[in-house]
């Protein structure tokens, strides 16, 4: 059930670089949320910006009555949210989207990937995955590739201390961890521990995600990828976040799937991967003098 719904700031702080975590109190929206999905923030009253912005639930909390996000300053949209302090009001749309799903398999490990910002909706996940395997002991590990451009991008690390997983850096620059695209370092680990997991989650830029989706569609590893784009409406309506995918009724016609309404999260064998431009691009920052 989507929900328009005008909420309060609770608190907002910056907690890497360009990287601010804002929690809003949304008693309705919070109650109908669930892992994985996302909801639209109008920013700011007017015309300027013109368009909400889409941002994954980072956590969601029912009983408190409030949401999460966690999102990076790149544009005036952003710019303008991260100036917002305890006390201001917001309209927001949500829930928006499918979510995660929780792995029914056996005590093989799980693996998550996240890229620079894609670690925003999987720490709720992470929990919840710890708290699930929790009772199976040992039998069971949780292996976490977190990626960014630079160390001073990744959100704090005792974030992931009591949850009992392992962490596996990667950084562009080699100032943290391997040196590298995380998806080699996924593959590399993988392959030199002899570990087939028994789901990969996934969110980060679409070039990181088709590297995820060709590894575990090669490797035969069930796949829950979160993907990321530009969108206007959130609502299926503007067809501006449209992915070619598969048709398994006609597999040589023209078929798409829209990230707002039908994702955004996707398994890997339902897009045409082939048919999407992937190569990575460095975002734009937006800063006011």
């Amino acid at each position: 059930m989507k929900i328009m719904e005008d909420v309060s700031v609770v608190s907002q702080e910056k907690v890497a670089f360009q990287t601010h975590l804002l929690r809003l109190s949304a008693g309705r929206i919070s109650r109908e949320a669930r892992l994985g999905q996302f909801l639209m923030v109008q920013v700011r009253d007017g015309t300027d910006p013109l368009l909400r912005r889409p941002f994954s639930f980072h956590r969601i909390d029912a009983e408190q009555g409030v949401v999460e996000i966690l999102y990076r300053v790149v544009g005036r949209g952003t710019w303008w949210l991260s100036q917002c302090d305890s006390g201001a009001r917001l309209r927001i749309i949500g829930p928006l989207g499918n979510g995660f799903q929780l792995p029914q398999c056996g005590p093989a490990p799980v693996v998550a990937v996240a890229g620079g910002i894609g670690i925003a909706p999987m720490m709720q996940l992470l929990e919840k995955l710890a708290q699930w395997l929790a009772p199976s002991g040992k039998t069971r590990e949780i292996h976490l590739f977190y990626g960014a451009r630079t160390a001073e991008e990744f959100i704090p690390g005792k974030a992931f201390d009591t949850l009992g997983i392992t962490v596996h850096w990667s950084t562009d620059d080699g100032s943290r961890g391997h040196e590298g695209f995380v998806t080699r370092l996924l593959e590399d680990t993988m392959r030199r521990e002899k570990i087939k997991p028994c789901v990969v989650y996934s969110c980060g830029p679409l070039a990181m995600q088709y590297h995820v989706a060709r590894w575990a569609l090669e490797n035969g590893v069930p796949s829950q990828l979160s993907l990321e784009s530009l969108m206007a409406c959130g609502l299926g309506a503007c067809l501006g976040c449209a992915l070619p995918a598969v048709n398994p009724a006609a597999p040589q016609e023209e078929h798409y799937l829209h990230v707002c309404k039908d994702g955004p999260v996707f398994k890997a064998e339902m897009i045409q991967w082939h048919k999407i431009q992937t190569h990575p691009a460095t975002p734009p920052i937006f800063l006011f003098s």
